[in-house]
């Protein structure tokens, strides 16, 4: 046999790599589909939402999955139906974080990509979790107060009662943060905070002219469960049952602490002071529009939203009073609202569509100037005070106001669809 001789190289080009992402493995990609379930849970997203937002997720992560979410506990299969690999996560109640649910959302669209591998994405999702919050506790304390007294307006109080509901909303919101600290105080801090508001309101009655019981309410805006209940309507009405239900009973015993802790501290107020009452001299009308204006600004950064949302959140807000305005001249005062959920629903929906951000981002500051806690509040209050027939009229039509806040975000999904899942 004849050697044959290789040709000799005698100079190459350089070859350039281009980097490739280890590709995704299905256990990496299981267990952070996992830690966005209950980071997504964590910042407030309603069942129907967090399953859509899920199933998408799965579906391009090359998973099948079925997924089940309560406000309680998270369920997900993975796999075939012959191999099946079930996990249930026990998860806590969401807290409202717009800026993190944005960065979250961010993330799972990088992992959906591959531009980031589902075991980075974990790290990722961890450090977001463990960041601070936008705007700190100072600020936070500051803005219950403000957004108190702008309510208080929205109630036909007087300047004086403003000024009162915003002093008992900052020392509210520094009782928050005291409670924050143990968590068998922050499962009754709705009840002790109740108790302290109305104590506080009452017991300045002979020495500030003010309507205590327009200054209680005013101030206890802020743990008032009318997004619980609104959200809780919504997940009915898009048939996730299990998941409303249990919301919703979360809602009447938020509502049924707070008053007995109103009916507390109103009886110690007796016991202390001759409790007097003045008839509230109503501001001008153009005080509604500054203390909507402040009351906008004051819940987008109770909920943490990014500073370049502000501009929409405002917008939402003010195109909702609008609309409840326009909805209660051509419906009635419980229907009109309607109109403003509508009016909220589109413009988030058009921000999601152009800042591909989520719809919630808007929807959630926006939607808590509509919702009906305060009603709910008072018919019960009514309710435990024997007063039946006003008690179940008043809740009777919180219902129906939140159904029909709950139908004019629905209809506006229908209308212009936020092209997202959350």
């Amino acid at each position: 046999m004849s050697n044959v001789s290789e040709p000799e190289v005698t100079s190459a080009e350089p070859v350039t790599v281009e980097p490739v992402l280890a590709p995704l493995t299905s256990a990496d990609s299981i267990a952070f589909v996992l830690a966005l379930g209950r980071a997504l849970h964590k910042y407030g997203t309603p069942a129907h939402r967090l399953e859509e937002a899920l199933r998408v997720c799965c579906q391009r992560l090359d998973l099948e999955a079925e997924i089940f979410t309560t406000p309680t506990a998270i369920i997900m299969s993975f796999g075939d139906p012959h191999e099946l690999r079930t996990r249930m996560m026990r998860v806590e109640g969401g807290e409202l974080d717009m800026d993190k649910l944005e960065q979250v959302d961010d993330l799972a669209d990088e992992v959906a990509a591959q531009r980031m591998t589902a075991a980075e994405g974990i790290v990722r999702l961890e450090q977001i979790l463990a960041a601070p919050r936008v705007y700190g506790r100072a600020v936070t304390v500051v803005v219950n107060g403000l957004t108190s007294g702008t309510l208080a307006v929205f109630f036909g109080g007087s300047l004086v009662d403003v000024a009162v509901a915003s002093l008992i909303g900052v020392m509210l919101g520094l009782l928050e943060q005291v409670a924050a600290r143990s968590t068998d105080q922050t499962r009754v801090f709705e009840l002790i905070g109740a108790a302290f508001v109305a104590l506080s309101a009452n017991a300045l009655s002979p020495f500030v002219a003010i309507s205590p019981t327009l200054v209680t309410l005013a101030a206890l805006v802020v743990l008032l469960p009318g997004m619980s209940l609104t959200v809780a309507m919504t997940e009915l009405a898009t048939r996730n049952l299990i998941a409303g239900t249990a919301r919703l009973m979360s809602a009447v015993i938020v509502l049924l602490q707070l008053v007995v802790g109103v009916a507390l501290g109103e009886r110690i107020a007796n016991a202390l002071v001759t409790v007097e009452t003045t008839s509230p001299a109503s501001l001008p009308s153009w005080a509604q529009w500054v203390a909507l204006i402040a009351s906008a600004l004051g819940m987008a950064i109770i909920v943490q939203a990014q500073q370049r949302a502000f501009v929409w959140i405002l917008a939402a807000s003010v195109v909702g009073y609008l609309g409840t305005g326009l909805g209660t001249e051509w419906l009635d005062e419980r229907m009109g609202v309607l109109v403003g959920a509508f009016a909220v629903g589109v413009m988030g929906n058009i921000f999601a569509r152009l800042m591909e951000r989520p719809a919630q981002v808007v929807h959630v500051p926006a939607v808590l100037l509509l919702v009906p806690g305060s009603m709910g509040f008072r018919g019960v209050a009514a309710l435990l005070g024997r007063d039946t027939l006003t008690g179940v009229g008043t809740v009777f039509e919180m219902f129906v106001v939140a159904i029909a806040i709950v139908a004019g975000l629905l209809v506006a999904n229908a209308v212009v669809s936020p092209r997202r899942s959350l």
